[in-house]
C-alpha cells in the first residue's frame, strides 16, 4: 500500500457511527444506580461493591479491569478524592489500583485481580471518602504492560511508520515535559518534491501474542493554520517484508481548516470523521489482537464516545512485533506549520472480555 500522500489526492470516506454498549478496554459501560439517602449521620467512609465476571473460557491471572460510573450514581461524590480511593478484594486484601479519572460527571478506576476462574466472578470493594491506608498500592506500573506518565523526558527513538511520504526525528527542544505532560511542539516544512512529511517517535515495542489495548490521554494545542496537517497522531506499526503495516488515530486540520478525528491504516488509507476535535482532553484507544484491531475516541471529561472504527479483521499483526509511537505531520504543498499537542500518559493493558455490575453501596457511619 502506498504511503500517505498529499491530502488532495486522498479520497475521504464517510464513517457511519454507532453507539457501543460495551466498549473495549475502557471496557465497562457506565453503570447507573438508584441510591436511597443514608439519612442523618456522620459517615467516615463510603464503599462500592463491584462484581467482575470473566467472559473468557479461560482463567484470568493478574488481569487489570476498570469500571466507569456516572457521578450522580455515587453516594457523597464530593467526598471522593483521588487521594482517598483504594480497592480491596472480598477478603479485605488490598489490590493495586489507579484512579484514571474523577471529573464532575464520571469516575473511572483501574484495579488488578489476582485470579478469576473461567466464566467465574470476583468481587472487589472500592473505598473512598476518608483516610487511605493503602496509598502504596496506587501503582499504575503494576497494572499495565507498559506505563508512561511523562514525569521526565526520555530518549524516544525515531521510527518511520510509513504513514506519510517521508519521516524524520523530532529536533532538539521539540519535545519537553511541562507539568507532568509531554509537550510535542514541532515545525515541519514541505516543498513540491518532498510530499507529506512527518516527525515520529517510538515509545515502546510489543509482540502481539495476546490482546492489548493502547490507551492514551491527549489534546491538540495548535490552532488553525490553513494547512492540511496533523497536530497529533498515535500509531502502531510493524515492518513486513519491504513494506509497512500500520493503524493510527489522528487529529487532522483538513483543507477547510476544520479539525477532525481521523482513523487510518495501510490497506484502506484514511477515514476522516465528521467529529470536531476541540482543545479539550480526549482518551484514545487502539485495541490490537492476533485476530483484528479497532480504534475509539471518547471525551475525557464525560466518558462520552466520540468515534470508533475497525482497522483490521484478517490476523495481520499476529505474533508480530509492533512499534507504538506518536507523530506530527504536514500533508500540504509547499508550506510550513507549527504543530502543538499534549500527551498526559500512555498505557498498554492486556485486554479480556468481562462485565461488571454494582453489587452494593454503603457507608461506615456514626449516627446521631
Amino acid at each position: 500500500m502506498p504511503r500517505h500522500h498529499i491530502d488532495a489526492k486522498l479520497p475521504l470516506v464517510a464513517l457511519l457511527m454507532t453507539a457501543l454498549l460495551l466498549t473495549p478496554s475502557l471496557a465497562v459501560p457506565s453503570i447507573w444506580v438508584s441510591v436511597q439517602s443514608i439519612g442523618a449521620s456522620q459517615c467516615e467512609k463510603f464503599w462500592i461493591d463491584v462484581n467482575v465476571t470473566n467472559l473468557e473460557n479461560r482463567e484470568l491471572v493478574n488481569y487489570t479491569f476498570n469500571i466507569t460510573m456516572p457521578s450522580e450514581g455515587i453516594v457523597a461524590y464530593s467526598r471522593l478524592k483521588l487521594s482517598n480511593v483504594y480497592v480491596v478484594d472480598e477478603n479485605g486484601k488490598p489490590l493495586y489500583y489507579w484512579v484514571m479519572r474523577k471529573s464532575s460527571s464520571v469516575f473511572t478506576v483501574f484495579f488488578k485481580v489476582p485470579h478469576i476462574a473461567p466464566n467465574g466472578r470476583a468481587t472487589v470493594r472500592i473505598y473512598y471518602g476518608s483516610d487511605n491506608p493503602y496509598r502504596r498500592y496506587r501503582k499504575p506500573a503494576e497494572l499495565f504492560v507498559y506505563w508512561e506518565s511523562f514525569n521526565s523526558l526520555k530518549n524516544y527513538p525515531h521510527v518511520d511508520s510509513g504513514i506519510f511520504s517521508s519521516s524524520g526525528a523530532f529536533g532538539s527542544g521539540e519535545r519537553y515535559i511541562k507539568k507532568g505532560k509531554l509537550v510535542v511542539n514541532s515545525t515541519i516544512s514541505t516543498d513540491w518534491w518532498s510530499g507529506s512529511t512527518a516527525k515520529e517517535a517510538e515509545l515502546v515495542r510489543l509482540k502481539v501474542d495476546d490482546s492489548y489495548a493502547v490507551v492514551f490521554k491527549f489534546k491538540r494545542g495548535s490552532g488553525k493554520q490553513g494547512v492540511v496537517s496533523y497536530p497529533f497522531y498515535m500509531f502502531i506499526h510493524a515492518d513486513v517484508g519491504n513494506g509497512d503495516r500500520y493503524d493510527y488515530i489522528a487529529i487532522k486540520e483538513n483543507s477547510n481548516s476544520k479539525f477532525r478525528f481521523e482513523f487510518g491504516n495501510d490497506r484502506s488509507g484514511s477515514d476522516e470523521t465528521n467529529k470536531y476535535a476541540g482543545k479539550q482532553y480526549y482518551l484514545g484507544e487502539i485495541l490490537v489482537t492476533p485476530r483484528n484491531s479497532t480504534g475509539r475516541i471518547e471525551k475525557f471529561s464525560s466518558g462520552a464516545l466520540v468515534a470508533s472504527y475497525t482497522f483490521e479483521t484478517s490476523n495481520r499483526f499476529r505474533n508480530r512485533e509492533i512499534s507504538i509511537g506518536f507523530g506530527q505531520a504536514n500533508a500540504d504543498w509547499w508550506s510550513t506549520v507549527n504543530l502543538l499537542a499534549y500527551i498526559d500518559w500512555v498505557c498498554v493493558v492486556r485486554y479480556s472480555r468481562y462485565t461488571a455490575e454494582i453489587a452494593g453501596m454503603g457507608a461506615e457511619c456514626g449516627f446521631n
